[in-house]
């Protein structure tokens, strides 16, 4: 089990959406405060084995900042100065994406579940790794256009979250035309519709956050239709789901991080920018975290947080996104500055499941001895 030290607080995740009128009125909900922070020297920063690449205009890239970065199975793809581009993972060299489908004010691109999702001020997608564009058809809005900025699907269902709260469509089918329409809103209509940020889809759970000051994560489990605010009442960029790893990104309140489904969560706060979490990539053995002050990155099987960016003399300003070749143990991040790419000598962390796994496998058996240790036999 995760450590409880002053800069892990284990919260239990607050109740279902109906009971939300009850929130501050006693029980065992509990408003998440401020937490002692944990500075990067207190972490332990690691430097070694690491480095950080800059590829900028040599590959294709323009000089300036890079909102959003994903990864697809072959290819990388950027959003830069609101254009989308793509490359081959193994040989940066990026071209831009030129559809009419796509929409203006591009700030992020997505990739879950089959579907690659272009999002701006409107929404596209593509059901053949980007060979192709739709654009979605959105509900008319009297105070112009929404701005989308996450999206993934279940089955036939299709989610969008916007600054105007979060959009559906419930026969979702990614090679033919899509039309979006507005639900009720998620707390309540007494708050209103919030702006979502975020769109994660696993384990037949939808999970969702928003930022402001009525910020959440919520989740839908798909079976029984039926929302749940797991933290009501607290700002959160971003939700990235793994297998049983939930892990939220906060404005301020560093990274929330679950391994039990969402049962239970960990707070982390590192403190000053780096407790701004705006990006998550997780892996079968590690995650990677773009915050204002840099990134972070966390082996499971270690349990060891390591802070990189300033600390090797590279400050590329609040890191927007990240996305993890786990494979290549290569993380590629939006930056102000352009695309940083981060890489850690040697092989990936390996996943403590499969380990775990392998250690019982060769566990002793019901006559004893150890097992796996020839050395010691005979």
């Amino acid at each position: 089990m995760p450590d409880q030290s002053r800069n892990h607080r284990r919260i239990i995740p607050a109740v279902c959406l109906l009971a939300l009128a009850c929130a501050g009125c006693g029980g065992d909900d509990e408003q998440i405060s401020e937490q002692a922070e944990l500075t990067p020297e207190e972490a332990g920063v690691t430097t070694e084995d690491f480095h950080w690449e800059t590829p900028g205009e040599k590959v294709g890239l323009p000089a300036g900042a890079v909102s959003s970065v994903e990864l697809t199975p072959e290819e990388l793809w950027v959003v830069a100065e609101g254009r989308l581009y793509r490359s081959a993972r193994t040989d940066l060299a990026f071209s831009p994406v030129d559809d009419s489908a796509l929409p203006t004010g591009l700030e992020r691109v997505e990739f879950g579940n089959g579907v690659l999702w272009a999002l701006g001020r409107g929404a596209a997608y593509s059901a053949d790794l980007g060979s192709s564009w739709r654009a979605a058809r959105l509900p008319d809005r009297d105070d112009g256009d929404w701005t989308c900025f996450g999206a993934d699907l279940l089955g036939d269902d299709a989610y969008l979250g916007t600054d105007g709260g979060l959009l559906h469509d419930y026969s979702f089918n990614p090679r033919g035309n899509a039309a979006f329409q507005l639900g009720e809103p998620l707390m309540g209509n007494e708050i209103g519709h919030r702006r979502i940020t975020d769109v994660c889809v696993a384990e037949g759970m939808i999970w969702v956050v928003s930022p402001d000051e009525y910020g959440f994560l919520a989740k839908l489990d798909g079976e029984i239709g039926r929302w749940t605010m797991v933290h009501p009442y607290d700002p959160f960029n971003r939700v990235e789901v793994s297998g049983e790893r939930v892990w939220v990104g906060s404005a301020g309140l560093g990274i929330f991080r679950s391994d039990d489904g969402g049962g239970s969560f960990y707070e982390v706060n590192p403190g000053g920018d780096w407790k701004n979490v705006n990006g998550i990539a997780l892996g079968l053995g590690a995650a990677w975290a773009a915050s204002d002050g840099g990134a972070i990155y966390y082996p499971y099987g270690e349990g060891q947080w390591e802070f990189h960016g300033v600390q090797e003399g590279a400050d590329f300003g609040a890191m927007a996104d990240v996305a993890f070749d786990e494979e290549a143990n290569t993380a590629y991040f939006a930056t102000p500055q352009g695309l940083a790419v981060g890489v850690k000598e040697g092989p990936p962390a390996p996943d403590p499941e499969a380990v775990e796994e392998a250690a019982e496998e060769g566990a002793p058996g019901e006559e004893g001895g150890e097992a796996g240790n020839p050395a010691e036999e005979g």
